[in-house]
């Protein structure tokens, strides 16, 4: 049996994801920016205005420098995000035990385990989101709108999927030439910009869900303190 589930405010590793997921949208700007470099250097010397491809070889090589710098900040913007994902998952079971399809392990777990990584986050994020609705008089929760958290979830594996769809393209037959190798770039370009968007959309989920849930709590303990409002603080 898992212990009972204990408030703790969000807010300190709300604010380390929020910084985090900012940085990785702001050093994935640099590869974007190289990248749009990359496959405009890439036509040129598919249409002969480039002849020995040195300016291209040489940008590819910056690619790939800036693209370690992301890979850095995406993985600590990740740590930090699943360690404020599983805090408000356990305070969620404060505000509705019962509305949760999945246990706590899970809200960690999901986003490492192949295949259902690409669902069981999402489902969980909702039933949080969903725990932080305010009951009605006879108790009944209504029905929260949850459009963030399709945009975000879609952004996100949409992102995914053109990185891989341009990863698979850069290491066929094809790149080897300058056309082939153009529209690989042009995939990846695609997939941080995405990435970008996914950055900011979930600074937006995890800025909303953590308000929602110190604005529940203040309520929910303010007439036990004989208190009519306030904010949660730490």
């Amino acid at each position: 049996m898992p212990s009972p589930a204990v408030y703790r405010s969000p807010r300190a590793s709300a604010t380390a994801a929020t910084v985090l997921l900012a940085v990785s949208a702001a050093t994935t700007l640099a590869p974007l920016g190289v990248g749009l470099r990359l496959y405009g250097e890439a036509g040129d010397l598919a249409t002969g205005a480039e002849s020995d491809g040195s300016a291209l070889m040489d940008t590819a090589q910056l690619y790939d420098s800036v693209g370690y710098l992301q890979l850095v900040a995406l993985v600590a913007s990740a740590v930090t995000f699943v360690i404020w994902f599983h805090r408000v998952r356990v305070n969620a079971e404060v505000f509705d035990p019962r509305g949760h399809r999945f246990k706590r392990g899970w809200a960690i777990g999901a986003w490492f385990t192949p295949v259902v990584a690409l669902w069981f986050p999402r489902q969980i994020a909702g039933d949080i989101w969903q725990a932080g609705a305010r009951p009605d008089a006879s108790g009944v929760r209504p029905q929260l709108p949850q459009t963030l958290l399709n945009l975000w979830w879609a952004t996100f594996w949409i992102s995914n999927a053109t990185g891989r769809v341009g990863s698979q393209y850069l290491g066929s037959a094809s790149a080897q030439y300058a056309d082939g190798y153009q529209q690989a770039v042009g995939w990846l370009i695609a997939s941080d910009l995405l990435l970008v968007v996914a950055a900011v959309l979930a600074v937006l989920v995890v800025r909303g869900l953590t308000a929602m849930q110190e604005e529940r709590f203040t309520e929910s303990a303010a007439p036990a303190f004989g208190l009519h409002g306030g904010t949660v603080r730490g």
